[in-house]
This record gives structure tokens, sequence and C-alpha cells, in this order.
């Protein structure tokens, strides 16, 4: 059976994911950054902390994805309307896809790293 998190554990979780800073986390918990460190160190909570940025992460992604669609579109009526000045936007857009063809990459990159962890932890 998988350990769980304290309520306290969860709640301090919550808050670093918020701030990724254990000073601001530990303060929004209502403990002291010592406990928050020492929650760092549990093998347990490190695990879940790695799983929920995981997730952060692949929801971001989705949005950048989402995002870069949009991006697209906007390049598109840049590129057929000769009347607007497209610099600003084009930028705009270029800034959406690349953040999103990088967060794509590290996505896929977290995701082999899980694959060989499991190969890893299988291994006798």
């Amino acid at each position: 059976m998988t350990e769980k998190l304290t309520k306290r554990q969860e709640n301090f979780l919550a808050n670093l994911l918020l701030t990724g800073n254990v000073a601001k986390a530990s303060e929004l918990s209502n403990i002291t950054r010592k406990t928050g460190y020492e929650y760092l160190k549990s093998a347990t909570f490190k695990r879940v902390y790695r799983e929920r940025r995981s997730e952060q992460l692949k929801e971001a992604t989705a949005l950048l994805q989402n995002a870069s669609i949009e991006a697209v579109e906007v390049l598109r009526d840049i590129m057929k309307d000769e009347t607007v000045n497209p610099y600003a936007r084009v930028q705009s857009a270029q800034t959406i896809l690349t953040t999103a063809y990088k967060a794509v990459e590290t996505v896929e990159i977290v995701e082999q790293l899980e694959v060989l962890e499991a190969k890893l932890l299988d291994e006798p």
C-alpha cells in the first residue's frame, strides 16, 4: 500500500506548487520553513510532489498547444492582410509557438524519464 501525505503536507504541497517557493509555501501553510524542508526530504512527499508537478506541466502544455493553434491563425491572418503592421503580433505569435514546442519537448523528456525510472525499478 502506498503511503499518503498528511493534511498538513497536502496543504504545504498545494502552496508549494502555487508559489514555487518553500518559504512562501511554509508561511501560507502555517508551518516553519524547517518543517517545509523536512517534508521535502520525505520519499513519499518527493514522489507526490514530482507527480503533481508533472501533471501541472502536462496541463500547461495542453494550454500552450491550444494557444499555438490560435497563434498560427494570427500568423496566417497577418500574412494575408497586407494593410496591417505585423511586427508586434508576429513576435507574440512566435513566442507562443516557441514556448509550446519547448513545453512539448519537456513533457516528452519527462515521460521518457518516467519510463526509464520504471524500468530501473523493475530490475532486480
